[in-house]
């Protein structure tokens, strides 16, 4: 008959290796669950570029990089004046009465010697304008226009055949910021009635 105290004696060293291998297996499995996974350094960054000089340089912020805002242009406003007006100079033309005229006046006897200079003052700024003319006249004439000592335009008008309906011309001029004088003329010949003028 087997003795069952030397049997379990027999096979103690069998069990105590399993268990040894089974504790070990779960001795490494909570080790990888309580460590970390290894993490690699991340690259170091690059050191700054050198200028010239050696030192380094630093990129240009939006305040550096940014330029100094242009002062705003002053909105032109269309400029309207009447040809009547005392403000202007007429050098042998004259004022005639004209109830269908605007203002119920115009300059007429221009033309030879005889000019008229109308006056704009207080333009906010310097630009290319246009200048728009009425005028009246019963005959085809010759108008010429100068801002200043500007160039002389030239205009041939044929107008609306009657002293009493105006019409209208227009052509691009410089006009200069401040106050400057628009001269009206024919050196050759009479030039048409000026009612008033428009700048745009």
């Amino acid at each position: 008959m087997t003795d069952p105290a030397a049997d379990a004696h027999d096979r103690s060293p069998v069990i105590w290796r399993r268990l040894g291998w089974a504790s070990l297996a779960a001795a490494i499995a909570a080790t990888i669950a309580v460590v970390p996974p290894l993490v690699l350094p991340s690259a170091a960054p690059s050191p700054p570029s050198k200028g010239p000089s050696g030192a380094p340089s630093e990129a240009p912020s939006a305040a550096h990089s940014s330029l100094p805002a242009a002062p705003p242009v002053p909105a032109f406003r269309a400029i309207s004046l009447h040809a009547a007006d005392d403000a202007n100079l007429r050098k042998g033309a004259r004022v005639i009465d004209c109830p269908s005229c605007d203002g119920g006046r115009r300059v007429g006897y221009i033309g030879g010697p005889n000019t008229l200079a109308i006056r704009v003052a207080d333009v906010p700024a310097a630009g290319d304008r246009t200048l728009v003319i009425v005028y009246e006249t019963q005959d085809p004439r010759t108008l010429m226009v100068t801002v200043n000592d500007g160039p002389v335009h030239t205009m041939s008008l044929s107008g609306a055949g009657d002293y009493l309906i105006p019409a209208t011309a227009s052509l691009r001029v410089y006009l200069p910021a401040g106050t400057s004088w628009i001269r009206f003329f024919n050196d050759a010949g009479p030039a048409p009635d000026i009612n008033r003028i428009e700048l745009r």
